[in-house]
């Protein structure tokens, strides 16, 4: 590992921490209660990183923590999901996420299941796999993903505020996104329906990861 990469998994932790200071200090966490902590954010804004790195700092603090990526959820695999947006860049949009399934399985936790069969994508075979979680003793459940502020049954909800402009160079570093014209035409369709999301938060975190609370 790179002295940067160390010098950015430090200031992540860092964040994480701040971020469940906020939690801890204005939400009561951790709650009595079974809690749900949605995440959303547009692509390369950091969601997938800051609900890990919070799931890890929960789960180090000794608060049963599991966590859902929206991404294992979509209806096809993604170069399959891609070649269809090629056909049809209409079908951009929720609707090709499992919401529902995932608002389930929302319940399942709440209901302390245990075998609950979720969906994980694997990237390089384009196809879905299974995991199973067991929720018996788990005391929160984050989800992230583009679109997890759009279910209704999250209790505290946090959107990371940077459009998929702001984000380009963390999308090109990860190297997942194809980068072509038409995936900026998909990106800014989805910043349409994402960004509207930020009055449904609770918390805001803005593109240098400062934090603030939403009236």
């Amino acid at each position: 590992m790179s002295t940067s990469e160390r010098v950015g998994e430090v200031q992540f932790a860092e964040r994480a921490g701040q971020l469940l200071d906020v939690l801890r200090k204005h939400f009561g966490v951790p709650r009595t209660q079974r809690t749900v902590i949605a995440v959303a954010g547009e692509s390369g804004s950091g969601k997938s990183v800051t609900a890990s790195d919070l799931a890890a700092i929960l789960n180090r603090d000794g608060i049963a923590t599991a966590i859902i990526h929206q991404d294992d959820y979509f209806v096809r695999p993604p170069r399959t999901n891609h070649e269809h947006r090629l056909l049809n860049i209409d079908s951009v949009g929720p609707q090709e996420v499992q919401l529902s399934l995932i608002a389930a399985q929302l319940q399942c936790f709440r209901d302390a299941q245990r075998d609950v069969i979720a969906p994980v994508v694997d990237y390089a075979g384009n196809r879905f796999t299974t995991q199973a979680f067991d929720f018996t003793d788990t005391r929160i459940l984050v989800v992230e993903g583009t679109y997890a502020l759009l279910l209704d049954h999250a209790d505290i909800r946090i959107f990371l505020d940077a459009t998929y402009e702001d984000t380009a160079a963390n999308r090109r570093t990860r190297n997942r996104d194809i980068d072509t014209p038409f995936v900026s035409r998909v990106l800014h369709i989805e910043h349409h329906i994402i960004a509207p999301q930020v009055e449904r938060a609770d918390i805001v975190i803005d593109r240098s990861y400062a934090i603030r609370l939403r009236d």
